[in-house]
């Protein structure tokens, strides 16, 4: 069992639903784009140096925002099975 399942199972058990995550895989989606932005910014007036920090953070959003989709469709399988 992956760990996407295993927080898919907690998750179930809390009473979260697949919406709740793809809302929240969109809201991380949306900050990676924002942290891209500021990450292409900040190297247009410095320089990469100092764009790689944004660019690590929008990296793991982005990492967030697959995992939060990857567990909704968990979610959603889960909620097939028990039907």
């Amino acid at each position: 069992m992956s760990f996407h399942d295993n927080v898919a199972y907690k998750a179930a058990s809390m009473g979260k639903t697949a919406t709740q995550f793809n809302a929240a895989a969109q809201e991380h989606a949306n900050a990676t784009w924002f942290f891209l932005i500021i990450a292409g910014v900040v190297w247009y007036f410095t320089s990469w140096g100092w764009a790689l920090i944004p660019a690590a953070v929008a990296a793991f959003t982005a990492f967030q925002s697959v995992s939060s989709t990857m567990i909704a469709t968990r979610l959603e399988q889960l909620g097939e099975k028990f039907k």
